[in-house]
């Protein structure tokens, strides 16, 4: 049977989260460089291209590199199919690296791209404001999060209608921004999440390190929880069918 090798696993988990940073992301300091010349105030409207093009990526993604990689690109889903058994841990390091080096290089094309006024805009770093609670911002990830996990867990199973998985990831996604992003910008990713971050903070710009661990924890914490919600409730059990032979068998030892 035929297998990619670990090097070309990474590379293309790096390639993934590098597009996704670089399309999503990258969306967030477009859409503030077009609204900041037309003196025009950030919308509804504008979080809902912001979320097409989150979901739209990771549907190119999911149909270019899923046969490669899995097509992870984000650690917390790594964890969570590790710790269901659905993915080898001596892996996860690999992938993990690979995801968050992806991720800041995706950042860097987005300056390379939009200029230094990308990184000016904040580079599409995702953070909470002073009036939303800790426990609130944990919260609002872990949730969107776990819808994540949830899906990706659906459509992963052999059970599930077949060539539909980067629609389903893509519109889940998109559905998850359009609420969580007003709280915390909806990161969903670690890698998504610290990519921007790590230019940001290269090139100088003010990075809100102290808002780290409500991420992190929120969405490990968020993936975990909808991996084993989904398992919970999609466990089968085996049905024992009996052939007329046993049935007779066990009539005559009765008897």
């Amino acid at each position: 049977m035929e297998s990619t090798t670990h090097p070309q696993r990474w590379l293309s988990e790096a390639l993934g989260t590098g597009f996704l940073v670089f399309i999503g992301a990258g969306s967030i300091p477009a859409t503030q460089v077009l609204a900041k010349a037309g003196q025009v105030p950030f919308s509804m409207a504008d979080l809902g291209m912001i979320s097409f093009a989150f979901m739209f990526v990771i549907v190119g993604m999911v149909y270019a590199i899923g046969h490669i990689s899995g097509c992870h690109i984000n650690p917390a889903v790594t964890i969570a199919l590790a710790s269901t058994g659905k993915f080898p841990w001596r892996e996860v390091p690999g992938y993990v690296i690979a995801q968050v080096v992806g991720a800041t290089l995706g950042a860097f094309a987005i300056v390379g791209t939009l200029g230094r006024a990308a990184a000016d805009l904040g580079l599409g770093m995702t953070t909470y404001a002073p009036t939303t609670s800790w426990g609130r911002a944990t919260f609002a990830e872990l949730i969107g999060t776990a819808l994540l996990a949830f899906v990706v867990f659906g459509v992963i199973d052999g059970r599930a209608v077949p060539g539909w998985a980067g629609l389903a990831i893509g519109a889940i996604v998109f559905a998850i921004i359009i609420v969580v992003g007003p709280a915390t910008g909806a990161a969903l990713n670690p890698a998504r999440y610290l990519g921007p971050m790590f230019v940001s903070q290269g090139l100088g710009e003010p990075v809100l390190w102290g808002q780290l661990p409500a991420y992190l924890v929120g969405e490990v914490a968020g993936a975990l929880t909808g991996a084993f919600a989904y398992l919970a409730i999609a466990r089968t059990r085996k049905a024992t069918v009996s052939s007329p032979a046993s049935r007779v068998s066990k009539e005559v030892s009765a008897a």
